[in-house]
């Protein structure tokens, strides 16, 4: 098992470059802040390390697996599995190691997919995961909030107990205070995005092991 997992160079130096085993992150910010480019970032960056990524996407798991190909050798993929939401039935990409759930509202057809692909992974000696699930906000447009919080409590003690590293992204401009607030508590800290007026993007972290992070420019 790993000590740490490294994210060094994703975010501004001045924040954090490694995650505990079992710490759960959600990458926040509005609609445009990039911040599903982030989280692919965090989620692939133990990949060279023979790390394993478990890829939740209510996009295709073809996407998802175009998007990670930027950060990895797209040559082998052994340690790549996706839980297609999406609905279109993805699974031909990789047949072996992916899952499909029937939409981002299946809740159940998730937690049995992330199962499967756990098993795999362990039967392949594969201990060390990072899990993505992107996004919350497409979760909460099918299923009520106390569900989606519900589902997250379990989801995330998941991620804590076999020490892997959960990422999270929620666009914090289609939902009330009160929801990203209620969502935000479920996990061990936050990295926050936003943009400013003249285009310029900002980041800082909140938690995370960490002292708060003030904003920071993000390129």
């Amino acid at each position: 098992m790993t000590d740490s997992y490294e994210i060094g160079g994703i975010l501004p130096d001045d924040t954090i470059d490694e995650l505990r085993p079992g710490t759960n992150v959600a990458v926040i910010g509005s609609s445009h802040s990039g911040k599903r480019h982030v989280a692919l970032q965090l989620v692939a960056a133990g990949y060279d390390v023979d790390e394993g990524i478990l890829c939740i996407t209510t996009n295709s798991a073809r996407r998802v697996f175009e998007d990670l190909d930027r950060h990895i050798d797209a040559m082998n993929r052994d340690r790549i599995g996706v839980i297609d939401c999406s609905g279109t039935g993805g699974g031909s990409v990789i047949e072996a190691m992916t899952e499909s759930a029937s939409s981002p509202g299946d809740l159940t057809g998730i937690s049995i997919g992330t199962a499967k692909l756990s098993k795999r992974f362990h039967s392949r000696g594969v201990s060390d995961i990072r899990y993505g699930l992107v996004s919350i906000s497409t979760l909460l447009q099918y299923v009520d909030e106390s569900t989606v919080f519900r589902f997250l409590h379990v989801f995330t003690n998941r991620v804590s107990e076999t020490d892997g590293l959960g990422v999270y992204t929620l666009t914090d401009d289609t939902h009330d205070a009160t929801t990203v607030n209620t969502i935000r508590g479920q996990f061990d800290g936050v990295v926050e995005l936003r943009e400013r007026d003249d285009g310029t993007r900002e980041c800082r972290v909140r938690g995370l092991g960490s002292a708060p992070s003030g904003w920071n420019v993000f390129e």
